[in-house]
């Protein structure tokens, strides 16, 4: 039997970013492997900066991931941002720079950001034998976070408790757990918009408990954090079994 971490993710607004080129930044149907990374490396206290620790707590979790609402809704927002205009004789290598280098050239343009409205996501996490933490561990950081979390950015803070809980089981059997766990005594009134029959996103591919139907390359592993680069990783969407089916 496998032994999984479970815990909840909601909030009025979510954006799980994808790859971002020009003024458009897109936010992605469910939280992606980095999104999950960063919630729980935020959780244990690991800064950004630390590059070899972040790399090492990287390679040593699978998630599973089930969006329940149905009620989420695409949002696009638009903001104003302040810019130099390009000029290939200068280097810029912070915002600071950006602004304070060449005063004369910030110019103004309209960019756009991609939120998730009402969004609410049951989570699982499996740990391999030399996971630099235990599932206990990662309960633990989850229950008194060192650093704020938030679903994606910080204009998004969580709305709900994570409520994390060791299972054991399958991957069915935990989400099916997961669902009949959060829906019971709810006084949030997250029971009107859950979905019972819900899609599931994992990467574990020693996974064989749903039926896989579509397979797709997510370009969302993290290789470097200082130089902002990931890799891509093999993911599987499947839909989950029905109670008895």
């Amino acid at each position: 039997m496998t032994q999984y971490l479970v815990f909840q993710l909601y909030a009025p607004l979510a954006s799980w970013g994808v790859e971002a080129v020009g003024e458009v930044r897109h936010t992605a149907a469910v939280p992606g492997r980095s999104a999950l990374l960063g919630l729980l490396g935020a959780a244990l206290g690991i800064k950004r900066e630390e590059e070899a620790r972040l790399n090492a707590f990287n390679q040593h979790y699978y998630f599973a991931v089930c969006p329940r609402s149905t009620q989420e809704a695409w949002l696009r927002d638009y903001h104003t941002v302040s810019m130099p205009r390009e000029n290939k004789k200068r280097r810029y290598f912070t915002r600071r720079d950006e602004l304070l280098l060449a005063p004369d050239e910030v110019g103004t343009i309209v960019t756009q950001r991609e939120y998730r409205s009402d969004g609410y996501y049951q989570v699982a996490v499996r740990a391999t034998g030399q996971a630099p933490y235990s599932l206990a561990a990662l309960q633990s950081a989850l229950e008194k976070p060192h650093f704020p979390l938030y679903m994606g950015r910080k204009a998004c803070p969580l709305a709900l408790p994570l409520a994390p809980y060791i299972a054991t089981g399958t991957l069915v059997e935990v989400m099916r757990q997961a669902e009949q766990r959060f829906s019971a005594d709810d006084n949030s009134g997250l029971n009107a918009i859950l979905d019972s029959c819900a899609e599931c996103y994992w990467d574990d591919p020693d996974e064989s408990s749903i039926p896989v139907r579509e397979q797709r390359w997510c370009g969302d592993r993290p290789v470097s954090r200082q130089r902002w680069q990931f890799a891509e990783r093999l993911c599987f969407v499947g839909t989950l079994p029905r109670e008895g089916g």
